[in-house]
This record gives structure tokens, sequence and C-alpha cells, in this order.
């Protein structure tokens, strides 16, 4: 099949949804790509984006949708039970949205095709001039190549500013949680005494720059290891410089060095969950290499050295050496109600081996904590259970119990769920 041909079969596709569908919208969202490859890999999840913003912005009104693969670029498809000149509104606005909806296309028909000028709204411009897009592209005024870099461009600085975003608000989202057991809150600083609200507070801040440079690491096509541990070291001394030497985000620093590069590149690549956790082993495996072999020659131990030693337990290594698997087989929970934090958190303390309980405490105690997650969780969760999760929560605090681990690993986890989407799907 022919690129033109392509173009006529998505016509004989619009065609039959608007005989189905008399008198609704029909809708087409495709990327905008120059060039006889009209599928570049790093654009695939724009569509994805877009056409998750199109089913919330029209929701219940939205009666067909899906995804269609064509040589002349794949397309989602959508029919909408509204007019279809206030369809084409909103969809400008979404295109106008930000950058990245500079490189797609959204077109409506109910009976005609609705255009810019149908609502008096100016021709789109060119990417690399002001001129008018079609004026350039009649013309061919640049060069393919010129074009496609830009549009790469345009792809790693949205999704850079996206994952970073969406990073910042899962760490802020962690530290709001309330009651929380022997972790720090806005409320109150649970079992410690060396940190406080403030202190994560200043380290989230701290370490925003390395954050993003985990993220930019992703956009190479190769991963330089490492580049991510020098990343992780240099993280790890802003955040003691503005704590006084106090470890608030250690275990947190080392799950995105692992985390976020791979997710960004399994986005670019347009890979599948699979991809991602098989990305995260092979970093994990290059990090950590002889790490334990070694243990007995170490001169000082840390606090899971020691847990290593006496229990054989690798607590987030040995997570990290298994692609974070417990990210990807945790549920999905509705992230829109609120009760859904404070769940995820208590499945994790539920199947983490969490070894800062282990070291505030013992693993007697862990597996104290592993049960009373898993019987809060078999009751319903947070909302069944809010008098007596508080209590608990109060008494984990006279205890000593900080399940820190968990904490981290709940950041990774708000982390991946917001922004699967635009991950291919495959099971992981």
């Amino acid at each position: 099949m022919s690129i033109l041909d392509a173009r006529e079969s998505r016509r004989a596709h619009i065609d039959t949804m608007e005989t189905d569908y008399p008198n609704k919208t029909v809708v087409i969202l495709k990327t905008n790509v120059v060039g006889a490859n009209k599928n570049l890999s790093y654009m695939a999840f724009i569509c994805r984006h877009y056409s998750k913003i199109i089913a919330t912005t029209f929701e219940e009104k939205i009666l067909l949708m899906g995804h269609q693969l064509s040589l002349d670029g794949d397309y989602c498809y959508f029919v909408i039970d509204e007019n279809g000149l206030l369809v084409k509104r909103k969809m400008i606005e979404i295109e106008e949205s930000n950058t990245l909806g500079r490189l797609i296309d959204i077109d409506v028909y109910n009976n005609k095709s609705y255009s810019r000028t149908d609502l008096l709204e100016e021709r789109r411009k060119c990417l690399l001039c002001n001129n008018e897009a079609v004026i350039c592209a009649r013309t061919k005024a640049h060069s393919e190549t010129d074009i496609k870099l830009k549009m790469r461009n345009i792809v790693e600085n949205y999704l850079h500013d996206y994952i970073l975003n969406i990073t910042m608000r899962s760490i802020y989202n962690e530290l709001e949680l309330y009651p929380k057991f022997g972790l720090v809150s806005h409320i109150d600083a649970g079992c410690h005494t060396d940190m406080d609200y403030e202190t994560f507070l200043k380290s989230a801040f701290a370490i925003k720059k390395s954050i993003g440079e985990y993220i930019a690491a992703g956009f190479n096509e190769s991963i330089d290891i490492e580049g991510l541990v020098k990343m992780g070291l240099k993280a790890e001394k802003r955040m003691f410089e503005v704590t006084n030497n106090v470890n608030t985000y250690k275990g947190l620093i080392f799950l995105m060095g692992l985390f976020l590069p791979s997710i960004t590149q399994t986005i670019m690549l347009d890979e599948s969950s699979t991809y991602l956790s098989d990305q995260i082993k092979d970093i994990a495996k290059t990090v950590i290499g002889d790490y334990y072999d070694n243990l007995n020659n170490k001169n000082t131990l840390s606090h899971s050295d020691k847990i290593y030693l006496n229990h054989g337990i690798k607590g987030v290594r040995e997570e990290a050496l298994n692609g974070l698997n417990i990210i990807f087989t945790l549920p999905s929970l509705d992230l829109n109600i609120d009760a859904s934090y404070h769940d995820y958190l208590f499945l994790l303390m539920r199947d983490l081996t969490d070894t800062t309980i282990i070291h505030k405490t013992n693993l007697e105690t862990l597996h104290e904590v592993q049960h009373q997650m898993a019987e809060i969780m078999s009751k319903g969760g947070y909302t069944k259970n809010i008098e007596f999760i508080h209590s608990l929560s109060e008494d984990y605090k006279k205890r000593n119990i900080s399940p820190g681990g968990s904490a981290d690993m709940l950041i990774i986890k708000l982390i991946y769920e917001n922004l699967k989407n635009l991950i291919k799907k495959g099971e992981a």
C-alpha cells in the first residue's frame, strides 16, 4: 500500500463513521510528520497523550474511539455527540495548549470538514519561520532534516518538562500524605528528630536539577550509566548540603537514577513496560556489579550492608535488580480519589521488604507491619479503616517504625501511573 492508498483508506474510514453515526462529529488525530516515514518512534506517544486529553475533555459524549495503523501516519479516531463547530473550537484549544501541539493535526468533520478559518482563526505557522505552514510545505522552503531536527527538539523539551513536573508533583504528593505512620509529613515529623517537613522540601528543591539530568539522559540512543552514577553523587551532595548531612532522599535518588532515564528512553523508542523493566535491570546490574561480593573488605558498613550480612536481604538494590517489578505488579488505583495515595502506600508496606523498618526496629517488626497492612487492605483500605489507621499511625511513631523504603517506592509508583499512558501497551 502506498501513502496515497493509506490516505484514501482513512477518508473511507471517515465516511463510514459519518454514515454509521449521522449528524455526529468525527475527529481524526494524527502527528504531522514530513518525509516518507510517517511513524517516527519518538512521536508515537503523542497520539496516546492527546487521545487521553480528548477523552477527558468530552467524556460521556464520546460514542466511539480507537487507534488505527496507517502508512500515512497512525491515527486516533473519535465520534463525538457534539456540535462540529464547538468540537473544532475545543480541538484548536487543545492544539495550542502547549508547544507539543505544533506537531499534531486534529481534523473535525460533521457533514463537512471544519477548518480554522471557519472560526476566523489564523492558519498554523511554520515550525521554522513565521510563514503559514501550508505555504512552506508547498514550496518546500525548508529541508526535511531541519524540520525533523526541530520536531525532535520540541518533543525532547516537552517531555523533559512534563516528566520533571510529574516527578516533583509525586514527591510533594507523598510528602503531603497524613496520617503516614512514622514518616515525615506536613503535619508532624513522625518518629524522626533530625528531620521535618521543611527538611524534605529543601531536599526536593535541591535535587530538582539532578532529576532533570536523569530525564535528559534517556534522550540518548544509549544511556551513559557511568554518567548516571556521577549525577546521583551530585544529587546526594546537593541534598546533604541543604540538610546538614541528614539523609532524606538518598534511596529515592538511587531509584530515580534507574527509573527516570529508563522511562524516558522507553517513551522515545515507543517501547512497552517490558522494555522499561528490562532497562532498569540492565542499569542496576551495572551499577551494583559485585557490590555484595566485596562487603567483607569494606572498612565501614552501612545500615543496609549490615542487614544483608545478618539477614541476606538486599532491600532496594534487590528491587532494582528485579527491574522494580513491584511497580508494575501492584494494581492501578484511581489517582483522582485521595484515598488511593494511602492505599498505594499500604500495598507497598505490605509487599516491600523495607530495610528502613528493619534498621530502625528489627525483622520481626517488618513482618508485623506487612501483616497489618495486608489486613487493612483486605478490609477495604483507607476509607474503611480511617479510625484504626490513625491509631496505628500514632503507635508506629511511638515505636520508631518508619517505612522510608515504601515512601520512596510510592513516589516511583506515582510517577509511573502518571506516565504509563505514554508507553506502548504491553506487560512488564
